[in-house]
């Protein structure tokens, strides 16, 4: 079975964006996606699978990442995935929060694909192994 990799971005263009840094790695993983933080944390607790690793915009409305996160971890069935956040923000204390808040990873979204891939890919390696499948050309 394919592993789950999960983001959670309220905003559709980072989604797509995220999308194809992750298909341009050539590996073998199904994404599902929630463009909110009530989505996500429903999508974790009501799905068959639980994702591998989760990828967690920080800046959303209502509830943003850093309050999803805090629930992931206080949720015992949860608390093991892998949380990386991944944001535009370059504040220091973004990264503390995060850190504070039992984030694996913290990553900012590059505005170059070629970079931003290589970024997604660092995040595979260490959170899924570099035995992830690759998709057969």
């Amino acid at each position: 079975m394919q592993p789950v990799i999960l983001i959670i971005d309220d905003s559709e263009d980072d989604v797509l964006l995220t999308k194809l840094a992750l298909s341009k790695t050539g590996r073998n993983f199904r994404t599902e996606v929630a463009l909110s933080g009530e989505a996500g944390l429903a999508l974790i607790r009501g799905g068959k699978t639980p994702p591998k690793l989760i990828l967690l915009d920080l800046k959303m409305p209502r509830m943003d990442g850093i309050e999803v996160l805090r629930k992931i971890r206080e949720d015992e069935s949860l608390s093991s995935i892998p949380v990386v956040i991944v944001t535009h923000s370059d504040l220091v204390s973004d990264e503390q929060a995060s850190d504070k808040a039992g984030a694996d990873s913290f990553l900012r979204k590059a505005t170059d694909l070629d970079q931003f891939k290589k970024d997604i890919e660092r995040i595979l390696d260490r959170w899924l192994g570099t035995n992830t499948p690759h998709l057969r050309n």
